[in-house]
């Protein structure tokens, strides 16, 4: 594991950035996927900056997760989104993927209430707007294993639905995943190596 900016050739590499609201289970796909021991928040909102993980031809960064945060304030978690969104702009020439992380369980619920307010939902907002900046996006559906059977499809279709949506322009690549249960792992591995190997980048080294 490394930290950011200790090499100038580190610098230059292309990125895979993994981003999504706080508590969606980030750290935890990253580690599962990886291998690497990641920091795992217990509070939503726990990871501070950015983390770097080396994988060979490519860097995997974690970003804050954006959204509610414990204890703070709301002007406080509206400067740490427009932070990550800088942050994101900067980036936007070296990143070959972003992987957007939502917490399937709680999708629909979320984007019904911001909508009842005539807001858009940040985990859309955030889809436009990696799907804008970025070449590639994989959306990773999290937390599959907290819904029940028999409303599982209709939480994906939903999903789907609100996605194609708001990028109708590009295919979406959407892999449902639970972390804890290793579910969809090595689906969404294929699928980083898939576009990596696309942009003449090279496998990572898992």
């Amino acid at each position: 594991m490394h930290k950011q900016g200790s090499s100038g050739t580190k610098r230059r590499r292309p990125l895979v950035v993994f981003a999504g609201r706080s508590n969606v289970g980030k750290s935890s796909i990253i580690r599962a996927l990886t291998g690497k021991k990641v920091r795992v928040g217990k509070k939503p909102g726990s990871t501070a900056w950015e983390f770097e993980i080396d994988m060979g031809p490519v860097m995997f960064v974690d970003i804050p997760g954006f959204g509610y945060m414990a204890k703070r304030s709301k002007d406080e978690i509206e400067d740490m989104k427009t932070t990550i969104v800088k942050k994101l702009e900067e980036w936007s020439e070296r990143m070959v993927l972003a992987v957007l992380i939502l917490d399937l369980s709680l999708f629909r619920e979320l984007v019904e209430r911001w909508e009842s307010r005539n807001e858009i939902p940040i985990d859309i907002e955030f889809y436009s707007f990696l799907s804008e900046i970025a070449s590639n996006v994989i959306v990773v559906a999290n937390k599959s294993d907290k819904i029940k059977k028999r409303e599982f499809q209709d939480n994906v279709d939903y999903l789907k639905v609100k996605l194609m949506e708001t990028v109708p322009e590009k295919p979406l690549n959407l892999i449902i995943t639970s972390a804890t249960k290793r579910i969809g792992i090595d689906e969404l591995k294929r699928k980083v190596e898939e576009i990596l190997t696309k942009e003449g980048v090279g496998r990572p080294n898992w």
